[in-house]
């Protein structure tokens, strides 16, 4: 076969992780510790403020980066029942919840999928950098884009 493709917007250069909902990051780290060497997690809960906020509602969620080589893992455990996580967990129990892409042209790549009818599911700010999640068909997934390249002053 022979699909006509195009070109896209954006290199595929920078995987920044792989999100996974679970019930208790805790428990779920010193699981995972019982296989893996993953070293010191980084652990952060994050409830972004009014102004950071932009599409979604108000949430508290416990971040925690682990690092499996060079490729990024964040565990998400909700901590309370508003967050895009804990429905998530509700509907469909715990598990990958998103793919996230490290862009430069975070501005034109959310356009992009606008343009294209994806739904904008939560979109703000978390330590000078702009993220937001896009649920996306087809595909059938969640794709979070980070503005990492252009932290906002």
């Amino acid at each position: 076969m022979n699909w006509k493709l195009d070109s896209g917007i954006a290199q595929l250069t920078n995987l920044s992780h792989v999100g996974i909902a679970v019930k208790d990051a805790e428990k779920t780290v010193k699981w995972m510790s019982t296989i893996w060497n993953i070293g010191s997690p980084q652990i952060f809960d994050y409830a972004p403020k009014k102004e950071e906020l932009f599409v979604g509602e108000p949430f508290k969620v416990r971040i925690v980066n682990v690092k499996f080589g060079a490729f990024p893992i964040e565990l998400l455990q909700p901590l309370d029942d508003k967050s895009i996580w804990a429905k998530f967990i509700a509907e469909k129990g715990e598990g990958i919840h998103h793919v996230a892409m490290g862009v430069s042209n975070y501005d034109q790549m959310v356009s992009l999928m606008q343009a294209q009818k994806h739904p904008l599911l939560v979109s703000a700010i978390f330590n000078g950098e702009k993220w937001c999640y896009f649920d996306t068909a087809p595909g059938g997934m969640v794709i979070e884009y980070r503005e990492e390249y252009n932290k906002i002053q």
